[in-house]
């Protein structure tokens, strides 16, 4: 393991690819160190099992371009945010030394997903103390820590622009088979071609409401892992969710086709606002600093 630019980190697999996959891509494709952390394996999860859901994870994160995939057992369902958590998420963080976190966001439909918040922020504040977690690693804290959006949505502070790493995007979602609706395939249930979700298929897309059952996009509303801390790592990515007509299994929301319309709407919505196709957005706890006021301009210079 070695430093990283990056680190996404999402309760659940398939949490981090949904929120900010393109994100992640497009950092790898400019050069940058990536690396993905699920705080649990999804094994309370409605459909698949923990080893599919492992698989299907390293797969995503290799098609984001991520050079670290590790877990955490956090306990999926019941995520657990104490002080045994932290430390492992300290030991996680003080081994990568990431320049920048992406996290889930502080209030949204799945109780995991809240807690992954919490449990995030302090530890990326704690480990910035010497008295705190293994002593016997050196004290880290990251520059700064932000929250992609999942069901919820929220005034982001930027968005960023993933066009033209859309294509990653995709084939990370494609290997979720036993989570998301897969467009194209025969019955939903296997992979499309990267890109295959195209402006055809936009008619029924919506962005997100921000309202608890809007049914906006977000991952891991069934679950994500489960057991004692601890870190695990291997190179690949994530997934949380379902297919209502692929892979088998019970109906659920993540896994509806209106779900995933919701992902390539709520990305065009907020492209639209900087002049970009897609676009990702996040939420930042502090003011950003900017030392190039036409680097702000929507869609660039002209």
């Amino acid at each position: 393991m070695s430093k990283l630019d990056v680190l996404a980190i999402g309760p659940h697999p398939d949490d981090v690819e949904l929120g900010c996959g393109g994100t992640l891509a497009m950092a790898a494709r400019q050069g940058r160190r990536v690396g993905i952390l699920h705080l649990t394996r999804g094994e309370r999860g409605t459909r698949g099992t923990s080893e599919q859901r492992l698989a299907e994870a390293e797969s995503a994160a290799a098609a984001l371009g991520a050079v670290e995939l590790a877990f955490l057992n956090c306990g999926d369902g019941a995520l657990r945010t104490g002080e045994a958590e932290e430390d492992a998420l300290i030991e996680v963080l003080r081994t990568w030394r990431p320049e920048l976190v992406l996290g889930p966001p502080a209030r949204d439909r799945h109780p995991d997903h809240e807690r992954g918040h919490r449990l995030v922020a302090a530890a990326a504040f704690y480990s910035g103390l010497a008295a705190r977690g293994n002593r016997a690693m050196a004290a880290y804290r990251p520059a700064a820590v932000f929250s992609y959006m999942q069901h919820h949505s929220f005034e982001p502070s930027f968005v960023v622009d993933v066009t033209a790493a859309w294509d990653a995007k995709l084939a990370a979602l494609a290997a979720y088979r036993s989570q998301l609706f897969q467009p194209g395939a025969a019955g939903g249930g296997d992979a499309p071609e990267a890109g295959e979700l195209g402006a055809g298929e936009l008619d029924a897309a919506q962005p997100g409401t921000g309202e608890p059952d809007a049914g906006g996009p977000g991952g891991g509303e069934d679950g994500g892992g489960a057991g004692a801390t601890g870190g695990s790592g291997t190179r690949g990515g994530g997934g949380t969710g379902g297919s209502v007509t692929g892979g088998g299994g019970a109906a659920t929301k993540v896994a509806s086709r209106e779900f995933r319309l919701a992902i390539e709407g709520r990305a065009r919505h907020f492209g639209l606002m900087i002049g970009a196709e897609l676009g990702e957005p996040f939420y930042s706890p502090v003011p950003l600093a900017v030392s190039d006021l036409l680097a702000l301009l929507p869609g660039g210079l002209r």
